[in-house]
């Protein structure tokens, strides 16, 4: 048995601001100071709460900073950038990554948690995390005992991205699932083809 956390989708202005920052000009990157602000445009719209919530102690604030974003950095949930000589340039990747950290740490999921379920996510996947949402799934812990989410403590949880494929369907995937081989691939997507053939009949 298991409890669902399903984290909210992006609001209505989060999105029409999303989608004029992630579709400017990144070719060749950007340096950090552009990409906070890019950033932060779309961050003060994604996650909720007032003022007073925003001042209350141990909440996580809207927008990076320099030094917040480097933090995040460094326990591994935003990639290192590339390097031109001594210039660091920043991409979609990272624009995607941090929107998500700070959506998901609003959210009480640890930086730990956020860390494992971005590694290794190419742009697409980062994207369909971003506005589809993810489902926070926390399970049974040793010995039998039920488990609830609550806070930061994430350590029991699973994480899945959740894609509306069509009107009334959705797919739900473990964010720490391995990557598929292309064999793979094609059986699972022949038994969805069976299971949707089944539904339909």
């Amino acid at each position: 048995m298991s409890h669902s956390h399903p984290s909210s989708t992006i609001s209505p202005a989060a999105l029409g601001e999303f989608t004029r920052v992630s579709r400017a000009d990144w070719q060749g990157g950007v340096p950090l100071v552009e990409l906070l602000a890019r950033i932060n445009r779309v961050a003060v719209l994604l996650v909720g709460g007032d003022d007073h919530e925003q001042s209350a102690p141990g909440r996580v604030k809207r927008i990076f900073t320099e030094r917040s974003f480097r933090h995040y950095q460094t326990l591994g949930c935003i990639e290192v950038p590339d390097k031109f000589g001594r210039l660091a340039h920043y991409g979609l990747p990272h624009f995607l990554q941090a929107l998500l950290v700070r959506k998901l740490l609003w959210e009480r999921v640890s930086a730990e948690q956020i860390s494992k379920m971005l590694i290794g996510r190419d742009t697409d996947e980062l994207e369909r995390m971003l506005l589809g949402g993810v489902e926070i799934v926390a399970r049974a812990g040793g010995g039998g005992a039920e488990v609830e989410q609550s806070g930061s403590d994430t350590s029991l949880a699973e994480l899945w991205s959740r894609v509306r494929v069509a009107p009334g369907l959705e797919l739900h995937m473990s964010t720490a699932r391995p990557r598929y081989k292309p064999e793979e691939y094609r059986r699972v997507i022949e038994k969805l083809k069976k299971l949707l053939r089944g539904q339909g009949s």
